[in-house]
Protein backbone atom coordinates (compact mmCIF):
# COMPACT_ATOMS: atom_id res chain seq x y z
CA UNK A 1 0.00 0.00 0.00
CA UNK A 2 3.06 2.39 0.45
CA UNK A 3 4.45 1.80 -2.64
CA UNK A 4 1.17 2.85 -4.53
CA UNK A 5 0.80 5.75 -2.34
CA UNK A 6 4.27 6.73 -3.66
CA UNK A 7 3.82 6.42 -6.78
CA UNK A 8 0.95 8.17 -6.49
CA UNK A 9 2.24 10.97 -4.98
CA UNK A 10 5.25 10.87 -7.79
CA UNK A 11 2.52 10.72 -10.17
CA UNK A 12 0.65 13.69 -9.15
CA UNK A 13 4.10 15.54 -9.03
CA UNK A 14 5.47 14.87 -12.14
CA UNK A 15 2.05 15.06 -14.38
CA UNK A 16 1.79 18.92 -14.14
CA UNK A 17 5.48 19.12 -15.52
CA UNK A 18 3.62 17.94 -19.04
CA UNK A 19 1.78 21.11 -19.13
CA UNK A 20 4.57 23.09 -18.26
CA UNK A 21 5.64 22.70 -21.79
CA UNK A 22 2.57 24.83 -22.98
CA UNK A 23 3.93 28.22 -23.95
CA UNK A 24 1.49 30.73 -25.20
CA UNK A 25 4.03 33.16 -25.92
CA UNK A 26 5.15 34.09 -28.85
CA UNK A 27 8.87 33.93 -30.30
CA UNK A 28 9.54 36.90 -31.75
CA UNK A 29 11.74 36.39 -35.11
CA UNK A 30 13.66 39.31 -35.66
CA UNK A 31 14.57 39.13 -39.08
CA UNK A 32 11.58 36.59 -41.22
CA UNK A 33 13.34 36.40 -44.45
CA UNK A 34 10.37 34.70 -45.48
CA UNK A 35 7.89 37.40 -44.70
CA UNK A 36 10.87 40.01 -46.64
CA UNK A 37 10.97 37.25 -49.55
CA UNK A 38 7.28 37.80 -49.88
CA UNK A 39 7.98 41.29 -50.50
CA UNK A 40 10.54 41.09 -53.69
CA UNK A 41 8.82 40.83 -57.24
CA UNK A 42 11.11 38.13 -58.81
CA UNK A 43 9.43 39.32 -62.14
CA UNK A 44 10.00 42.86 -62.57
CA UNK A 45 11.52 43.94 -65.57
CA UNK A 46 15.37 44.48 -65.58
CA UNK A 47 16.97 47.39 -67.90
CA UNK A 48 19.22 47.22 -70.62
CA UNK A 49 22.45 47.36 -68.35
CA UNK A 50 20.83 45.05 -65.56
CA UNK A 51 20.45 42.56 -68.16
CA UNK A 52 24.24 42.81 -69.46
CA UNK A 53 25.52 42.60 -65.79
CA UNK A 54 23.21 39.54 -64.46
CA UNK A 55 24.21 37.82 -67.77
CA UNK A 56 27.74 37.55 -66.75
CA UNK A 57 26.54 37.08 -62.81
CA UNK A 58 26.10 33.41 -61.44
CA UNK A 59 24.56 32.16 -58.64
CA UNK A 60 26.13 28.73 -56.86
CA UNK A 61 24.88 26.66 -53.78
CA UNK A 62 27.83 25.65 -51.87
CA UNK A 63 27.15 22.65 -49.59
CA UNK A 64 30.30 21.90 -47.03
CA UNK A 65 30.33 18.20 -45.74
CA UNK A 66 30.48 17.65 -41.82
CA UNK A 67 33.46 18.80 -39.83
CA UNK A 68 34.48 18.27 -36.41
CA UNK A 69 33.10 20.13 -33.51
CA UNK A 70 29.81 19.36 -32.84
CA UNK A 71 27.77 22.10 -34.37
CA UNK A 72 29.73 21.19 -37.58
CA UNK A 73 28.29 17.90 -37.64
CA UNK A 74 25.47 18.38 -40.03
CA UNK A 75 27.61 20.60 -42.11
CA UNK A 76 27.25 23.93 -43.68
CA UNK A 77 25.00 25.83 -46.81
CA UNK A 78 26.23 29.14 -48.31
CA UNK A 79 25.20 30.93 -51.55
CA UNK A 80 28.06 31.94 -53.87
CA UNK A 81 28.09 34.65 -56.09
CA UNK A 82 30.56 35.81 -59.01
CA UNK A 83 30.11 38.83 -60.22
CA UNK A 84 31.00 39.89 -63.72
CA UNK A 85 34.93 41.03 -62.49
CA UNK A 86 35.57 37.29 -61.64
CA UNK A 87 35.40 38.14 -57.84
CA UNK A 88 33.55 35.71 -55.80
CA UNK A 89 31.16 36.53 -52.50
CA UNK A 90 29.78 34.16 -50.46
CA UNK A 91 26.79 34.60 -47.96
CA UNK A 92 26.49 32.68 -44.90
CA UNK A 93 23.82 32.47 -42.21
CA UNK A 94 25.74 30.60 -40.08
CA UNK A 95 27.82 32.84 -38.08
CA UNK A 96 27.44 33.22 -34.38
CA UNK A 97 29.52 34.73 -31.16
CA UNK A 98 30.74 32.43 -28.58
CA UNK A 99 31.78 35.36 -26.68
CA UNK A 100 28.42 37.13 -26.34
CA UNK A 101 26.66 37.86 -23.34
CA UNK A 102 25.22 34.92 -21.68
CA UNK A 103 25.82 32.74 -24.64
CA UNK A 104 25.42 29.47 -22.89
CA UNK A 105 22.51 30.47 -21.53
CA UNK A 106 20.73 31.78 -24.10
CA UNK A 107 21.64 28.51 -25.91
CA UNK A 108 19.59 26.42 -23.10
CA UNK A 109 17.05 28.58 -23.40
CA UNK A 110 16.57 28.26 -27.53
CA UNK A 111 17.48 31.85 -27.99
CA UNK A 112 20.51 31.83 -30.28
CA UNK A 113 21.05 34.66 -32.76
CA UNK A 114 22.92 33.97 -35.87
CA UNK A 115 24.29 36.11 -38.32
CA UNK A 116 24.13 36.22 -41.88
CA UNK A 117 27.68 38.25 -43.46
CA UNK A 118 29.15 38.52 -46.64
CA UNK A 119 32.76 37.59 -47.28
CA UNK A 120 35.25 36.59 -50.49
CA UNK A 121 34.31 33.15 -51.28
CA UNK A 122 37.63 32.01 -52.44
CA UNK A 123 39.65 31.90 -48.91
CA UNK A 124 36.52 30.18 -47.51
CA UNK A 125 35.95 27.65 -49.81
CA UNK A 126 39.69 26.94 -49.09
CA UNK A 127 39.60 26.97 -45.42
CA UNK A 128 36.96 24.24 -45.86
CA UNK A 129 39.40 22.36 -48.17
CA UNK A 130 41.69 22.07 -45.44
CA UNK A 131 39.93 21.15 -43.01
CA UNK A 132 39.31 18.07 -45.16
CA UNK A 133 35.73 18.31 -45.62
CA UNK A 134 33.40 17.80 -48.42
CA UNK A 135 32.97 20.56 -50.85
CA UNK A 136 30.64 21.16 -53.49
CA UNK A 137 28.87 23.33 -55.90
CA UNK A 138 26.13 23.89 -57.99
CA UNK A 139 25.59 26.91 -60.34
CA UNK A 140 21.87 27.53 -60.30
CA UNK A 141 19.53 28.34 -62.91
CA UNK A 142 16.96 31.06 -62.66
CA UNK A 143 15.55 33.50 -64.91
CA UNK A 144 16.99 36.75 -65.69
CA UNK A 145 14.50 38.91 -62.91
CA UNK A 146 14.95 36.49 -60.42
CA UNK A 147 18.06 35.95 -60.55
CA UNK A 148 18.79 40.20 -59.83
CA UNK A 149 16.03 40.21 -57.42
CA UNK A 150 17.89 38.03 -55.60
CA UNK A 151 21.03 39.20 -55.57
CA UNK A 152 19.57 42.36 -54.62
CA UNK A 153 17.77 40.62 -51.79
CA UNK A 154 21.10 39.32 -50.41
CA UNK A 155 22.86 42.72 -50.34
CA UNK A 156 19.72 44.17 -48.38
CA UNK A 157 20.08 40.78 -46.35
CA UNK A 158 23.57 41.96 -44.76
CA UNK A 159 22.67 45.14 -44.06
CA UNK A 160 22.71 45.35 -40.28
CA UNK A 161 18.44 45.68 -39.47
CA UNK A 162 18.53 42.10 -41.36
CA UNK A 163 21.61 40.51 -40.33
CA UNK A 164 20.38 38.94 -36.82
CA UNK A 165 17.66 36.23 -36.89
CA UNK A 166 16.59 34.20 -34.08
CA UNK A 167 18.14 30.55 -34.87
CA UNK A 168 16.38 27.35 -34.87
CA UNK A 169 18.10 24.33 -35.70
CA UNK A 170 15.39 22.21 -37.78
CA UNK A 171 13.08 25.05 -38.71
CA UNK A 172 15.18 28.11 -39.73
CA UNK A 173 19.12 27.79 -40.20
CA UNK A 174 21.98 27.85 -42.45
CA UNK A 175 20.23 25.75 -44.96
CA UNK A 176 16.33 26.52 -44.38
CA UNK A 177 17.65 30.46 -45.15
CA UNK A 178 18.91 28.83 -48.47
CA UNK A 179 15.80 26.60 -49.20
CA UNK A 180 13.07 29.94 -49.09
CA UNK A 181 15.36 32.23 -50.97
CA UNK A 182 15.53 29.09 -53.57
CA UNK A 183 11.98 28.73 -52.97
CA UNK A 184 11.33 32.30 -54.21
CA UNK A 185 13.24 32.69 -56.72
CA UNK A 186 11.77 29.89 -58.30
CA UNK A 187 8.10 31.24 -58.04
CA UNK A 188 6.74 29.28 -54.91
CA UNK A 189 7.78 25.65 -57.70
CA UNK A 190 10.31 24.42 -55.36
CA UNK A 191 8.71 24.11 -52.43
CA UNK A 192 5.42 22.97 -53.80
CA UNK A 193 7.36 20.05 -55.54
CA UNK A 194 9.59 19.26 -52.28
CA UNK A 195 6.04 19.41 -50.20
CA UNK A 196 4.33 16.75 -52.32
CA UNK A 197 7.72 14.23 -52.44
CA UNK A 198 7.37 12.54 -48.82
CA UNK A 199 10.00 10.80 -46.89
CA UNK A 200 10.29 7.91 -44.70
CA UNK A 201 12.09 9.52 -42.45
CA UNK A 202 11.33 12.32 -39.29
CA UNK A 203 13.25 15.20 -37.77
CA UNK A 204 14.59 12.52 -35.03
CA UNK A 205 15.82 9.75 -37.48
CA UNK A 206 17.46 12.48 -39.90
CA UNK A 207 19.31 13.90 -37.12
CA UNK A 208 20.24 10.92 -35.78
CA UNK A 209 22.23 9.93 -38.65
CA UNK A 210 24.93 12.78 -38.28
CA UNK A 211 25.17 11.94 -34.60
CA UNK A 212 25.07 8.37 -33.84
CA UNK A 213 28.82 8.58 -34.05
CA UNK A 214 28.66 9.78 -30.99
CA UNK A 215 26.51 7.10 -28.95
CA UNK A 216 26.74 9.53 -25.48
CA UNK A 217 26.15 12.77 -26.90
CA UNK A 218 23.10 11.82 -29.45
CA UNK A 219 21.95 10.06 -26.71
CA UNK A 220 21.10 13.09 -24.06
CA UNK A 221 20.52 15.43 -27.27
CA UNK A 222 17.50 12.64 -28.11
CA UNK A 223 16.37 12.28 -24.74
CA UNK A 224 16.16 16.09 -24.44
CA UNK A 225 13.26 15.90 -27.16
CA UNK A 226 10.00 15.34 -27.05
CA UNK A 227 7.38 13.49 -29.54
CA UNK A 228 7.27 17.10 -31.60
CA UNK A 229 10.06 15.87 -33.79
CA UNK A 230 8.59 12.25 -34.75
CA UNK A 231 6.18 13.18 -37.50
CA UNK A 232 7.07 12.23 -40.97
CA UNK A 233 8.89 14.53 -43.22
CA UNK A 234 8.04 16.29 -46.51
CA UNK A 235 11.20 17.24 -48.63
CA UNK A 236 10.94 20.75 -47.95
CA UNK A 237 11.12 19.63 -44.04
CA UNK A 238 14.43 17.61 -44.59
CA UNK A 239 16.33 20.46 -46.18
CA UNK A 240 16.97 21.68 -42.90
CA UNK A 241 20.04 19.41 -43.60
CA UNK A 242 22.58 21.29 -46.12
CA UNK A 243 23.10 17.42 -47.69
CA UNK A 244 19.31 17.14 -48.39
CA UNK A 245 19.08 21.03 -49.89
CA UNK A 246 22.15 19.58 -51.95
CA UNK A 247 20.51 16.37 -53.31
CA UNK A 248 16.72 18.41 -53.29
CA UNK A 249 18.18 21.20 -55.84
CA UNK A 250 20.20 18.49 -57.85
CA UNK A 251 16.44 16.78 -58.64
CA UNK A 252 14.59 19.75 -58.77
CA UNK A 253 12.90 20.66 -62.81
CA UNK A 254 10.93 23.16 -63.38
CA UNK A 255 7.26 23.03 -64.64
CA UNK A 256 8.95 24.13 -68.29
CA UNK A 257 11.43 20.83 -67.96
CA UNK A 258 14.07 23.18 -67.62
CA UNK A 259 17.05 21.85 -64.43
CA UNK A 260 17.35 24.06 -61.30
CA UNK A 261 20.85 22.23 -61.02
CA UNK A 262 23.15 23.91 -64.25
CA UNK A 263 26.47 22.08 -63.28
CA UNK A 264 27.37 20.20 -60.07
CA UNK A 265 31.30 20.59 -59.45
CA UNK A 266 32.65 18.14 -56.55
CA UNK A 267 36.12 20.19 -55.06
CA UNK A 268 36.68 17.72 -52.51
CA UNK A 269 34.95 14.09 -51.81
CA UNK A 270 36.61 12.94 -48.20
CA UNK A 271 34.60 9.72 -48.53
CA UNK A 272 37.01 6.97 -48.81
CA UNK A 273 39.69 8.87 -46.52
CA UNK A 274 38.11 7.22 -43.47
CA UNK A 275 39.17 10.92 -41.21
CA UNK A 276 35.78 10.78 -39.68
CA UNK A 277 32.48 9.51 -39.73
CA UNK A 278 30.26 9.29 -42.98
CA UNK A 279 26.48 10.10 -42.92
CA UNK A 280 24.65 6.16 -43.80
CA UNK A 281 22.91 6.66 -47.24
CA UNK A 282 20.23 4.63 -45.73
CA UNK A 283 18.67 5.05 -41.97
CA UNK A 284 19.73 3.09 -39.34
CA UNK A 285 18.28 1.70 -36.19
CA UNK A 286 20.28 1.38 -33.34
CA UNK A 287 17.98 0.80 -30.72
CA UNK A 288 19.26 -3.11 -30.86
CA UNK A 289 22.92 -1.23 -29.46
CA UNK A 290 21.30 0.85 -26.70
CA UNK A 291 19.02 -2.28 -25.64
CA UNK A 292 22.34 -4.69 -25.72
CA UNK A 293 24.10 -1.78 -23.43
CA UNK A 294 21.74 -1.50 -20.87
CA UNK A 295 20.87 -4.92 -20.69
CA UNK A 296 24.45 -5.30 -19.69
CA UNK A 297 24.40 -2.63 -16.89
CA UNK A 298 21.83 -3.78 -15.20
CA UNK A 299 23.44 -7.16 -15.28
CA UNK A 300 26.56 -6.38 -13.92
CA UNK A 301 24.61 -3.64 -11.18
CA UNK A 302 22.47 -7.02 -10.16
CA UNK A 303 26.03 -8.96 -10.16
CA UNK A 304 27.43 -6.72 -8.27
CA UNK A 305 24.68 -6.31 -5.82
CA UNK A 306 25.31 -10.15 -4.45
CA UNK A 307 29.09 -9.93 -3.92
CA UNK A 308 30.33 -6.29 -3.92
CA UNK A 309 26.98 -4.19 -2.70
CA UNK A 310 29.12 -1.21 -2.02
CA UNK A 311 30.62 -0.87 -5.73
CA UNK A 312 26.95 -1.37 -7.31
CA UNK A 313 25.74 1.49 -4.67
CA UNK A 314 28.20 3.53 -5.91
CA UNK A 315 27.85 2.91 -9.47
CA UNK A 316 24.38 3.01 -9.60
CA UNK A 317 24.52 6.78 -7.96
CA UNK A 318 26.55 7.98 -10.09
CA UNK A 319 24.44 7.19 -13.11
CA UNK A 320 21.37 8.23 -11.18
CA UNK A 321 23.30 11.68 -10.01
CA UNK A 322 23.73 12.37 -14.08
CA UNK A 323 20.31 11.44 -14.76
CA UNK A 324 19.05 13.65 -12.53
CA UNK A 325 20.95 16.67 -13.59
CA UNK A 326 20.35 15.85 -17.46
CA UNK A 327 16.20 15.35 -15.74
CA UNK A 328 16.50 18.72 -14.46
CA UNK A 329 18.23 20.36 -17.18
CA UNK A 330 14.92 18.80 -19.34
CA UNK A 331 12.89 20.59 -16.56
CA UNK A 332 14.21 23.69 -16.96
CA UNK A 333 14.38 23.91 -21.01
CA UNK A 334 9.96 22.48 -21.00
CA UNK A 335 9.01 25.40 -18.55
CA UNK A 336 11.52 28.11 -19.65
CA UNK A 337 13.45 28.17 -22.72
CA UNK A 338 11.61 28.64 -26.33
CA UNK A 339 13.10 25.42 -27.32
CA UNK A 340 9.68 24.13 -28.74
CA UNK A 341 11.30 20.60 -29.75
CA UNK A 342 11.48 20.07 -25.55
CA UNK A 343 8.24 20.72 -25.62
CA UNK A 344 5.53 17.87 -23.81
CA UNK A 345 8.53 15.39 -23.48
CA UNK A 346 7.45 11.95 -21.67
CA UNK A 347 10.71 11.27 -20.71
CA UNK A 348 10.70 13.87 -18.01
CA UNK A 349 8.13 11.35 -15.92
CA UNK A 350 10.81 8.53 -15.54
CA UNK A 351 14.37 11.03 -15.74
CA UNK A 352 13.05 13.95 -13.70
CA UNK A 353 15.27 15.96 -10.06
CA UNK A 354 13.79 13.54 -7.77
CA UNK A 355 16.33 10.66 -9.11
CA UNK A 356 18.44 13.18 -6.50
CA UNK A 357 17.01 11.15 -3.74
CA UNK A 358 18.22 7.42 -4.84
CA UNK A 359 20.86 9.00 -5.83
CA UNK A 360 22.48 10.21 -2.34
CA UNK A 361 20.31 7.60 -0.83
CA UNK A 362 22.35 4.67 -2.77
CA UNK A 363 25.95 6.50 -2.13
CA UNK A 364 25.55 7.65 1.63
CA UNK A 365 22.90 5.07 3.10
CA UNK A 366 23.72 1.92 1.52
CA UNK A 367 20.44 1.41 0.39
CA UNK A 368 20.37 -1.88 -2.48
CA UNK A 369 16.47 -0.70 -3.51
CA UNK A 370 14.89 2.81 -4.21
CA UNK A 371 10.88 3.25 -4.61
CA UNK A 372 11.54 6.42 -6.56
CA UNK A 373 12.88 3.56 -9.14
CA UNK A 374 10.31 1.50 -8.84
CA UNK A 375 7.74 4.37 -10.14
CA UNK A 376 10.16 4.79 -12.98
CA UNK A 377 10.27 1.46 -13.70
CA UNK A 378 6.40 0.86 -14.03
CA UNK A 379 6.29 4.22 -16.22
CA UNK A 380 8.60 2.87 -18.38
CA UNK A 381 6.85 -0.18 -18.62
CA UNK A 382 3.82 1.42 -18.97
CA UNK A 383 5.20 3.48 -22.07
CA UNK A 384 6.41 0.38 -23.52
CA UNK A 385 3.12 -1.37 -23.63
CA UNK A 386 1.40 1.68 -24.91
CA UNK A 387 3.86 2.21 -27.49
CA UNK A 388 2.77 -1.24 -28.75
CA UNK A 389 -0.70 -1.47 -28.19
CA UNK A 390 -1.53 2.38 -29.16
CA UNK A 391 0.88 3.76 -31.44
CA UNK A 392 -1.37 6.62 -32.49
CA UNK A 393 -1.06 8.15 -28.84
CA UNK A 394 2.29 7.28 -27.77
CA UNK A 395 3.90 9.02 -30.45
CA UNK A 396 7.44 10.12 -29.31
CA UNK A 397 10.30 7.57 -30.30
CA UNK A 398 11.99 6.90 -26.69
CA UNK A 399 12.91 3.77 -27.24
CA UNK A 400 16.23 4.19 -27.24
CA UNK A 401 16.31 5.81 -24.01
CA UNK A 402 13.36 3.65 -22.31
CA UNK A 403 15.69 0.34 -23.42
CA UNK A 404 18.77 1.49 -22.18
CA UNK A 405 17.56 2.56 -18.85
CA UNK A 406 14.94 0.20 -17.34
CA UNK A 407 17.66 -2.56 -16.95
CA UNK A 408 19.88 -0.28 -14.85
CA UNK A 409 16.90 1.17 -12.88
CA UNK A 410 15.26 -1.99 -12.49
CA UNK A 411 18.16 -2.89 -10.90
CA UNK A 412 17.92 -0.48 -7.76
CA UNK A 413 14.15 -0.60 -7.79
CA UNK A 414 12.06 -2.11 -4.86
CA UNK A 415 10.95 -5.10 -7.39
CA UNK A 416 14.86 -6.83 -6.62
CA UNK A 417 13.56 -6.79 -2.76
CA UNK A 418 10.18 -8.50 -3.32
CA UNK A 419 11.82 -10.64 -5.35
CA UNK A 420 14.99 -11.09 -2.20
CA UNK A 421 11.97 -11.01 0.14
CA UNK A 422 10.53 -13.96 -1.09
CA UNK A 423 13.37 -16.04 -1.52
CA UNK A 424 13.50 -15.81 2.49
Amino acid sequence: MKRIILCLILLVLLVPLMALSIHPREIVQPFDSVEELSGVDFSKELAPNQEAWIDQTKIHLLTIGPGDPLYAWFGHSALVITQPSGSKVMYDWGIFDPDQPHFYLNFALGRMYYYVVASEATWRIQEAIDEVRDVKLIELSFPKEAKFALISFLQKNIQSEYSTYLYHFYYDNCSTRIRDIINAATGGAFQSWAENSPTDTTLRDSAMQNMIHNPLIFWALDFLQGKTIDERLNRYDEMYLPEALHQSVLDFTYPDGTKLAITEEILQDTKDLGIRFTVPENPVSYDWAYGLSGLAIGVLLLALGRKHPKFKGLLLALILFVMAVLGSLLLFMMSFSDMDMTYYNLNILFVHPLLFIPAFTFLFHKKETSKVLSFSVLVMVTLLVGRLILPAIFVQDNLRIILLLLPIFYSGSTFQSRRNSVGR
